[in-house]
């Protein structure tokens, strides 16, 4: 069974996206299977770290509307065969899946790897609930600023109200 683990926090700029890229390719090394999920539309960057961008020919969104098959919008990593990324559409608002599309996507690479990590954008809008909602395991990047203490607070109980929320 595929693990779930979502990488967030309400903040911007504390590593998340570093946190996903590092988790995904120590795991890959470890020899699991993973596949990188950026879930922040319109601003994606989990290809940029992952020296990805210029392989990117189809997104999730792709995927969704039926434009293209799943295994055509992921990207291998060449340097690492165990880990792939499934990009965001980086032309699209924030909200341009639902909770319930994300699911959808998350569903199709569960059974084919071992660990799906969901580089989650900042904040707590749409697409944080579409992240959270599919949380198995969450990772909330610390930092040594006021506003973590905050994030600790905030994150966990909203990610908990829209646990408790039906698909």
């Amino acid at each position: 069974m595929s693990k779930i683990i979502v990488i967030t926090s309400g903040k911007g700029g504390v590593g998340k996206t570093t946190t996903t890229a590092n988790l995904g390719m120590a795991l890959a090394k470890r020899g699991r299977q993973v596949a990188v999920v950026d879930a922040d539309f319109g601003l994606r960057n989990l290809d940029l770290l992952l020296g990805l961008e210029n392989r990117i020919v189809y997104t999730a969104v792709e995927v969704l509307s039926g434009e293209c098959r799943l295994e055509q919008a992921i990207v291998k990593d060449k340097r690492q065969p165990r880990l792939v990324l499934l990009p965001a559409a980086q032309n699209r608002m924030k909200d341009a899946i639902a909770p319930e599309q994300m699911s959808q996507l998350v569903d199709m690479l569960v059974g084919k790897y071992d660990y799906i990590i969901i580089d989650s954008p900042a904040g707590i809008e749409r697409g944080f609930q579409n992240a959270a909602k599919l949380n198995q395991r969450s990772s909330i990047p610390k930092a040594r600023f006021a506003w973590v203490t905050n994030n600790k607070v905030v994150i966990p109980s909203t990610a908990e109200i829209i646990a408790d929320q039906p698909n």
